[in-house]
């Protein structure tokens, strides 16, 4: 290792395409610089005779917006992949932006050929943490990186929308900006267009996410249709449940029910009877009341 005076717009900057470089971070290092001075050196790796900067690229652009004619550097010798875990484990008190970590892994699986085992230990990170990343950044939709990149997408929305099919991420975060939802409703939205029964109910909720969000609130976690809300649920449950009794009783008769005395034939036709009876009332209210609806859609 050795110390050097460099002048910032000197450095191979290559690495930069996985750092994000906030605009208050740049303005604020400027500032600090201008007061304070460098604190600490940037860090490079010198391959083939270049400076490839390897740490500091916040503080290398607040310099050179400063006017610094020089910075002091820190030269270590360090292979391609060595520099790449760098930016990670200079950065780890601080933290990486998760793009940055998804972008770096990607670059270490994809450039570097290494696997996630190996991933895990250049980075000293367990490979579930590496798998996460890459998985994040191939199942994700490039313009959903684009917008989070922009800030319009937080890294929360992000995971919940990488549960998506790719074709669908898009459209769920058409329609959660489209209706100006909240992080944490899009989160809720994306729930409930996964728990969604049938392509018909998931498209409901893409064109009428604040319904659907609206109609789901307070009722049971069992209830997976967006479109139907509380009571909805317990009418559908409830026909369902008849239409499974029915067929069950059509297998059974077909079956053929056997020889009964005449006690057992009073018994079921009293009770034939009254299931008629009120079977046939409630489907006669159920169908008024459908048909009054079907003006009103």
């Amino acid at each position: 290792m050795e110390l050097r005076r460099v002048e910032p717009g000197k450095l191979d900057l290559s690495l930069g395409r996985l750092r994000r470089l906030p605009e208050p971070a740049i303005a604020a290092m400027a500032e600090s610089l201008r007061t304070k001075g460098q604190l600490s050196p940037l860090v490079a790796a010198e391959r083939d005779g270049v400076l490839v900067l390897v740490d500091g690229f916040v503080r290398r652009l607040a310099a050179m917006r400063n006017g610094l004619d020089s910075m002091l550097v820190e030269v270590v010798v360090l292979s391609p992949v060595q520099m790449k875990a760098q930016l990670y484990l200079r950065n780890r008190e601080r933290g990486l932006h998760l793009l940055e970590e998804c972008g770096l892994v990607k670059e270490l699986a994809e450039v570097e050929g290494l696997t996630q085992v190996e991933i895990g230990d250049a980075l000293e990170r367990h490979k579930s943490w590496v798998c996460r990343r890459l998985a994040l950044v191939r199942e994700v939709s490039p313009h959903l990186l684009a917008e989070m990149a922009l800030g319009q997408l937080t890294e929360g929305c992000l995971r919940r929308l990488a549960r998506l099919p790719a074709r669908n991420q898009e459209a769920l975060w058409t329609a959660a900006q489209r209706t100006r939802l909240t992080p944490r409703q899009t989160g809720q939205l994306v729930d409930l267009w996964r728990r969604a029964p049938d392509p018909e109910a998931r498209q409901y909720v893409i064109e009428h996410p604040r319904e659907a969000l609206e109609l789901a609130q307070g009722r049971a976690e069992k209830t997976q249709d967006a479109r139907l809300g509380v009571a909805g649920a317990e009418v559908l449950g409830a026909l369902v449940a008849m239409r499974r009794t029915s067929l069950r009783l059509a297998r059974r008769l077909r079956d053929g029910p056997g020889e009964l005395p005449p006690e057992g034939i009073a018994v079921l036709t009293s009770a034939h009877a009254k299931a008629h009876a009120d079977c046939n009332d409630t489907l006669g209210e159920l169908d008024a009341w459908l048909k009054s609806q079907g003006g009103k859609a």
